[in-house]
């Protein structure tokens, strides 16, 4: 499912107008929150029930290289869910050609870091 589109502007790249490798998980951090409310789970509210999904492992390919002035486009899918954790899959394109394919695998946790359920709307993606 398509979550996020943006413009890749200055602060994205490095000296040379590409992607710093660190902000591809930055677009896909965007896409996540995006995917998340429309599926109806409101990330944010849950930040104020001190509750959070906390990123424990990422597996990231680059394949080809985001350019300054560039229209990403983030997709995201569920790859499997625990009781504690959910482990997303992020397809970054540019015109339909794959540029990055990154898993990132979330935690849920309490604010003071007690692993907890993962709330009911999350179960639900």
């Amino acid at each position: 499912m398509k979550s996020y589109t943006t413009k890749i502007y200055y602060d994205d790249t490095d000296a040379g107008g590409v992607v710093y490798y660190a902000n591809y998980l930055k677009l896909c951090e965007r896409a996540k929150q995006e995917f998340f409310l429309k599926k109806g789970c409101d990330l944010f509210r849950l930040h104020y029930e001190d509750i959070y999904l906390i990123v424990k492992h990422v597996d990231a390919e680059y394949i080809k290289s985001i350019k300054l002035g560039d229209i990403a486009d983030v997709f995201v899918e569920v790859k499997s869910i625990k009781k504690a954790s959910i482990l997303l899959h992020f397809d970054i394109k540019v015109e339909d050609e794959l540029m990055a394919s990154i898993d990132i695998l979330s935690a849920s946790i309490k604010k003071g870091g007690k692993l907890v359920r993962l709330p009911d709307c999350a179960k639900l993606l």
